[in-house]
């Protein structure tokens, strides 16, 4: 019988899902139906990597009702939930502690450093819109710059294994406005955004993003490219209900292929993935409408003749460390940079604030570059750099007001981020600096 007359759903392990992208060759099985079938239009859709990011998730609540530019849906007993994610956060630093028996806790995600450096940003509004020349990208001026490399998962492992690659920035000396999180936010002068080497999300919402790392807690690593979540298929149910399969879909069209690619961090790019506002209208700072909405990009490379010039190299899985090392090499030897671009949000219904799983497919409009001037990381100067650096709280509601994060993924960060840092005793004080040179 030709497959797209069958009546049946399968049952399809994540396992098999996974091995789709491994072997190139799904394997099937048919069951009778259950409640953690997986269908087979989306067992198609997965193994096609078809998966249609333009609408958002059916299962993602936050992201069911017509929104206008800028415009936020809360639900009512969403803070609720997010103090739920704070205590799990910890209960994933436990595990990881525990795991690795490690002397102190880790992040409760992108818990391994590549490299931590500072650097110099330089941005410039000219092609923006009046209407976007707002808060950092108000005026032409350069800021302090503090970037972080580094895996995206809750405990170091070796580089070749699946994973999400991570980049932090946090601008020093931005003027405006703050809005207030922490003790210290009030004097504070940072501007941070969080980065990943993926366009999208693992889920399209907090709440399924907080179930799959839950999930994930207490599974072992089986030693293969796929680690943990090999092993997560074959002892639950989770990565086979279809409300989660945006999830798979990532890991095997998405994940999986980046980390088989990946050999240099200096060759890629970086989004923010969750949008922040630009501007807001009258009323409190946390809750006001924003004007408008943007997502920023980074593209990394070495400053060769002017131009930031990715660096793709292929993996060298030999190596368990050896993005880091590619980055001693890069860092030791030539200026590196990372050009910013930003998305502004047009279409609402296209560029979705509540779903961080749809891609925002418009144009990106430059926004400036910053340069790292070379140091040999692993000695002494750029070890007291890294320490400092690698001890920053790495925060995107460290922010002026005109930025406030946006949407249900951001909101729910507010709560459980702080929760990390603090079961891991991060009392770093934000950087301060002065008024930023070259403004005009």
């Amino acid at each position: 019988m030709h497959p797209a007359t069958r009546r049946w759903s399968l049952r399809f392990s994540a396992l098999a899902i996974l091995s789709v992208a491994a072997c190139s060759a799904p394997a099937e099985e048919s069951t009778e139906n259950g409640a953690d079938d997986l269908s087979l239009s989306n067992l198609v859709k997965l193994a096609r990597g078809t998966i249609d990011r333009t609408v958002v998730d059916p299962a993602n609540p936050w992201a069911q009702k017509k929104l206008a530019i800028g415009e936020e849906n809360r639900l009512p007993n969403e803070a609720a939930e997010f103090a739920t994610f704070a205590k799990l956060v910890n209960r994933i630093q436990a595990n990881s502690q525990a795991e690795l028996k490690a002397k102190a806790p880790f992040r409760a995600f992108h818990a391994k450093p590549h490299a931590c450096v500072r650097g110099t940003a330089t941005l410039d509004n000219r092609a923006l819109p009046a209407s976007a020349r707002v808060g950092l990208f108000a005026t032409n001026a350069s800021y302090p710059t503090w970037a972080r490399f580094s895996g995206g998962v809750s405990t170091p492992q070796p580089d070749k294994k699946l994973d999400i690659h991570g980049l932090a920035l946090k601008f020093v000396g931005v003027p405006g406005a703050r809005i207030l999180t922490q003790p210290g936010d009030d004097t504070a002068t940072t501007q941070d955004f969080l980065f990943t080497d993926q366009s999208v999300a693992p889920a399209s919402d907090a709440r399924h993003m907080m179930a799959f790392a839950e999930a994930s807690l207490g599974v072992a690593d089986n030693n293969s490219i796929l680690g943990k979540f090999e092993n997560l298929a074959a002892v639950g149910a989770f990565l086979t209900r279809d409300e989660n399969v945006r999830i798979v879909d990532f890991l095997v069209n998405r994940a999986l292929p980046k980390t088989r690619s990946t050999g240099s961090l200096l060759g890629d790019t970086f989004y923010s993935g969750a949008p922040m506002a630009l501007g807001l209208e009258a009323g409190d700072v946390n809750t006001a409408k924003a004007k408008g909405a943007f997502k920023l990009i980074a593209k990394t490379g070495v400053l060769r003749n002017g131009v930031c010039s990715a660096m793709p190299t292929s993996p060298n899985t030999k190596d368990d460390a050896f993005l880091h090392n590619d980055l001693v090499k890069r860092f030791g030897a030539e200026t590196v940079c990372i050009d910013l671009s930003i998305q502004i949000q047009q279409d609402p219904n296209r560029e979705v604030l509540e779903d961080v799983s749809v891609e925002w497919r418009n144009a990106a409009i430059s926004v400036g570059r910053i340069t790292f001037e070379s140091r040999k990381l692993g000695e002494v100067a750029a070890d007291a750099e890294q320490a400092t650096c690698d001890a920053f709280s790495f925060f995107p509601w460290h922010t002026i007001a005109d930025h406030r994060p946006l949407g249900n993924a951001m909101r729910a960060r507010r709560v459980a981020m702080p929760s990390s840092a603090g079961y891991r005793d991060a009392t770093t004080p934000e950087p301060t600096a002065t008024a930023p040179t070259g403004g005009r």
